[in-house]
Order: structure tokens, then C-alpha cells, then sequence
């Protein structure tokens, strides 16, 4: 079976992840690398023995290439992600989908008059723990969900101007776990409070985000969930979902480095948290692209499309005018087919 082409947007941290992914593939082969930073982008390609183009235009007139990774800064993934839609080609893109609610309908609905396969980036749905939750959900095991508390505090944060580059707290880290959220409720969100504010570095103010949050949303079923978001830790990378329901409750727990502790005297010694979110998810990346290449070469389904991320992204931007208005807002579910 021959391998699919892959391209691939943007050759920074995310970028290296998926290029080093395509490549272990025994289905994929990385044919290109677009990035306008030369040195970073050439290194990435040759490291791969793909070839390197500072433009995406140059890259999509290359016929054999079936499917791009979009990697890029958050501020131009609609931009990439027209240009792909317009060449054919299918997409896995990182999110968000664009910066406001109106662009990424227009990217969502270009995608579907398209017929392309278009993923979007929500590895989370793919761990083992989080599945394992989300199929016991859907078995009945709890019976109806009731409530969904998920905590995700990050081990250390990004500098103010470049989370604002990548869309800000709630939007940037927010959306894979109002994703999470719908993806184990069942149901589509309605309404969401968001309190946010800096607490340990006023310099995310400057750019109208946040580094703490606490929200909550109401589904069309009634259920609710609740969001303790952070942008710094000092015990290591925290991420909890807890759905619970008429007949009981299920967890995906803090997952430690390893599941090893020492008995000593009167002290138990365990190992810590993971040091960041890639230590914690790297086997998530892996199985998003076992799916989406299968999606390419068999027309199956994708982990996530980009109806699931516009979804996201409609909490998100609800979230930000909640904080900003200090009042719940009603999400617009423009993401459904009309």
C-alpha cells in the first residue's frame, strides 16, 4: 500500500511533534515543510527528507501531496486552512480554527461545500484514560450525566504575548476541554459563566487575557460542568475529568510519571505529576494520526472534525464576553448544519 503524502504547516514545537509522527508512520511519508523561518524549517524538512518552502502556495502546487498538517501561530490557521481546502487537499488542523466565531464558520463551511476530510486538533478524545471514561458513559454505566467537573492546570506558562498569539487561556487551552465536555455529556452546550483574572502575572492583562479561570456551562440536557483552569503549577502538569451521574460516578484520575511508590517507615513516596502536557499526551498524537490517515486512505470518520471545533470555539468566544461582561452568555450554535 502506498504511503499518503503528507505537507506540513509550521516547523515549531506542535510542527515537530506531527513531523516526527508522519514519519514513524508505516502509512504516511512527509514530502514537505512550509515555514517562513528558514533555518527552522529547512532543519525540520532535513531532518525528515522532506523539502522545505517559505510558501504555502509554492507547496500545494505538488500534486502527490493527498493531506497538510496546519501547525502554524493560531493567527493564520483560516488563511492555511482555505488555501488547503481550495487545493484539494485533506486536513488535520491544531486549534483553534480561526481567530473570531464568524472566520471559522467560514473556514467550517468551506470545508463541507469542499468535501474535504478535515480534522480538527482534539488528541485529548484519543487517550486511553479519557476513552475509557467516555465509552463507560456512553454504556450506561452512571446512568444519565448529571454534572462534569474537569480541572486542567498547566505545569508552567507561556509568556503573555505569545499566549496571546496562540488565542488566549480560554480559548487556546479552553477549547480541548469544552470539547471533552460535549464529547461525554452527549449534548449540545447552551450557556456558560466564565470568572476569570491574573493572579500570579499581570502581564496576561495586558493582552485581555487571564492566567486563572473558573467556569460554568449548561447543556440543552440540563447537565452542567464545571472548569478550573491555571496557567502554572508547581507540582508538574494536572489535568482530572470527573462525569457524574444518576447510578454513580466515573473518573479519568491525575495520571502519575509511573505507578511506582516506595513504603518506608511512615511515609509513602510517590512518584509526581508529568512535567508538562506533551510528557502526559504524546501517545495521544500518535493514534490522532492512525486516524486520520485512515480517514484519508478509506474515507472514514475523523477523532474530531471541524463542526467539533467550531463548537469549541463558540464556548470560547462566549467564554471571553462572559468574563469581560461578567454575566452568562448564551452560545450561538452556528456550528450545526442548517
Amino acid at each position: 500500500m502506498n504511503a499518503i503524502q503528507f505537507g506540513l504547516i509550521g516547523a515549531g514545537t506542535i510542527g515537530r511533534v506531527h513531523a516526527q509522527n508522519i514519519a514513524n508512520h508505516p502509512q504516511a511519508s512527509l514530502r514537505w515543510v512550509v515555514d517562513n523561518d528558514r533555518s527552522r524549517g529547512e532543519t525540520l524538512a532535513m531532518a525528515h527528507g522532506a523539502a522545505w518552502f517559505a510558501s504555502l502556495d509554492d507547496a500545494l502546487t505538488d500534486k502527490p501531496v493527498q493531506a497538510v498538517v496546519i501547525a502554524s501561530s493560531t493567527n493564520v490557521h483560516e488563511e492555511h486552512l482555505l488555501s488547503c481546502v481550495r487545493a484539494g487537499k485533506a486536513i488535520l488542523c491544531e486549534k483553534p480554527i480561526a481567530d473570531g466565531l464568524d472566520r471559522a464558520k467560514a473556514c467550517l463551511d468551506a470545508a463541507r461545500a469542499a468535501g474535504v476530510a478535515a480534522a480538527i486538533g482534539f488528541n485529548r478524545r484519543l487517550d486511553v484514560h479519557h476513552r475509557a471514561v467516555y465509552d463507560r458513559v456512553r454504556s450506561g454505566e452512571i446512568g444519565p450525566v448529571e454534572t462534569l467537573h474537569i480541572v486542567s492546570r498547566s505545569s508552567r506558562s507561556a509568556a503573555p504575548e505569545a499566549a496571546h498569539r496562540a488565542g488566549g487561556m480560554l480559548r487556546e487551552k479552553g477549547t480541548h476541554f469544552y470539547d471533552l465536555a460535549f464529547w461525554m455529556a452527549g449534548s449540545e452546550p447552551v450557556e456558560i459563566y466564565a470568572a476569570g483574572g491574573c493572579l500570579f502575572d499581570q502581564g496576561y492583562a495586558a493582552f485581555g487575557d487571564v492566567d486563572t479561570a473558573a467556569l460554568t456551562l449548561r447543556f440543552e440536557s440540563g447537565a452542567l460542568a464545571t472548569f478550573s483552569f491555571s496557567r502554572r503549577t508547581a507540582y508538574g502538569y494536572d489535568e482530572m475529568i470527573e462525569v457524574f451521574g444518576a447510578q454513580g460516578m466515573l473518573q479519568s484520575k491525575r495520571q502519575r510519571q509511573r505507578g511506582v511508590a516506595l513504603y518506608k517507615g511512615s511515609n509513602v513516596i510517590e512518584d509526581g505529576m508529568h512535567a508538562g502536557w506533551y510528557e502526559r499526551f504524546a501517545p495521544t498524537y500518535v493514534a490522532q494520526l492512525d486516524v486520520f490517515v485512515a480517514a484519508v486512505r478509506d474515507g472514514g470518520p475523523v477523532a474530531a472534525d471541524l463542526a467539533d471545533g467550531m463548537r469549541a470555539q463558540a464556548v470560547a468566544e462566549a467564554a471571553i464576553e462572559s468574563v469581560v461582561q461578567r454575566k452568562p452568555i448564551v452560545i450561538a450554535n452556528i456550528w450545526r448544519k442548517q
